[in-house]
């Protein structure tokens, strides 16, 4: 009896899916992908069986990384674009902060075509619970999942006899036998941004909490930069500068992607912070017999923050707030998350899916095992580059190179965040 209901309430979503479909004939979908990419092939073949299946046109630009620079005039404009995709936060940053987006909690509750449960149910909890808004609302829907973490190669560390870190202090150790034999510890770039705020974020999760620094960043009396727990920040970055513990690789003063992260794979330095997107970058560097290791951020002794946290950094479905085909395209998005493109996801791009009970690739064992052990997430750069882009570039980057550099001390560090944010939001 209780599979009969189940059948005729699937068969009864089946119909609702085909209903709407039959009521909007089209809608027009901008990518972030070049035609040609593995992720772009997994999402054109979902395209086409959709296109088939429903009796419907999708109209798609595959227009490449910089797609919202390219979208956000044409709305301006006028123009209807009814779903984009892009990085979580570059959403939010472009889009969601201009009321360019359509709340998606309702695709949570859409079924999944073919199968016998709903989005919300289909995906990860982890993948996209940072993501809700203070108004309770979630407008992202991920397909695609990355964060990132300590890599290191397995076989190396075991020739040396050590193991991944759970706490700074075991961080220290192991970096003092690295050193012993002649390796640097940190593979690092400052002149790549997107490096140069890794270790911030991280260290501020760790010591303060998931949010803090997102909130001393939106506060325009620099007051919550007053806590105490910034100084031990910065005093943890000076530890990694080349006045203090030196753990950063020769000339990381100077080096800028892809320079760290070639360092790293060919053994000049022990570890690399970095997106998981790295063992297909450095795949053909490193050879077929290189034994991808990673583990999160270690814990900070003292420290409020949650140590199993995880940052959880999406791709996802964003639906325009204005889109006049907003029904059909949510479709699509429920569509795409069926297994058989989830599973093809991670086949084809060798990248995580949100889809729950999927493996991934090998390479990424560990950090897919660190989201299912996370008690806690938080989102990339604690989310400041997407909800406060100009104190990003203005105050953070320029103070994490500072501090990189041992140019200032922890405690110059912190009363520098309070006073350079008070002097931003006074502009």
């Amino acid at each position: 009896m209780k599979r009969l209901v189940v059948g005729i309430v699937l068969l009864l979503s089946l119909t609702l899916v085909t209903g709407a479909v039959f009521a909007q004939e089209s809608f027009s979908f901008w990518s972030m992908w070049n035609e040609g990419e593995p992720q772009q092939q997994v999402l054109a073949r979902a395209i086409k069986d959709f296109e088939a299946e429903f009796g419907v046109k999708i109209d798609v630009r595959w227009a490449g990384r910089e797609v919202l620079a390219t979208v956000r005039p044409r709305l301006l404009a006028g123009e209807n674009i009814d779903l984009v995709d892009q990085n979580a936060a570059e959403l939010y940053g472009a889009l969601l902060a201009n009321d360019m987006l359509m709340q998606l909690n309702d695709v949570l509750e859409m079924q999944v075509p073919g199968e016998e449960l709903n989005v919300g149910e289909a995906l990860m909890e982890q993948s996209y619970k940072g993501h809700f808004r203070e108004d309770g609302g979630l407008y992202v829907i991920p397909y695609n999942l990355i964060t990132a973490g300590f890599w290191y190669d397995v076989d190396l560390w075991n020739d040396l006899g050590i193991a991944p870190p759970k706490t700074w202090t075991e961080f220290l150790e192991v970096s003092e036998v690295l050193k012993a034999n002649a390796i640097d510890p940190i593979a690092f770039g400052l002149l790549t941004e997107v490096y140069r705020s890794f270790f911030p974020t991280e260290v501020a999760v760790r010591i303060l909490g998931a949010g803090a620094l997102n909130a001393a960043a939106g506060d325009p009396t620099g007051k919550l930069f007053e806590d105490p727990d910034w100084v031990k920040v910065g005093d943890i970055l000076y530890q990694m500068s080349r006045r203090g513990e030196n753990l950063l690789m020769q000339g990381y003063e100077g080096a800028v992607y892809p320079a760290p992260q070639m360092d790293w794979i060919m053994g000049f330095a022990g570890t690399f912070f970095c997106g998981t997107w790295i063992p297909v970058e450095t795949r053909e560097a490193a050879g077929p017999d290189f034994n991808y290791g990673a583990f999160i951020f270690p814990e900070i002794e003292g420290g409020k923050g949650d140590p199993t946290s995880v940052r959880i950094d999406p791709y996802g479905f964003g639906v325009l707030k204005n889109a006049e085909n907003a029904d059909l395209a949510k479709q699509f998005i429920a569509y795409f998350l069926k297994e058989e493109y989830a599973q093809a996801w991670v086949d084809d791009t060798l990248n995580m899916t949100p889809r729950e009970g999927i493996e991934p690739p090998l390479e990424l064992t560990d950090m897919h095992e660190a989201i299912l052990n996370a008690t806690s997430t938080h989102t990339d750069y604690d989310g400041v580059h997407a909800d406060y882009p100009g104190w990003y570039l203005e105050v953070f980057l320029p103070l994490n190179s500072e501090i990189l550099l041992g140019n200032i001390t922890g405690a110059e560090y912190a009363e520098k965040l309070r006073t350079e944010t008070i002097n931003f939001w006074a502009r």
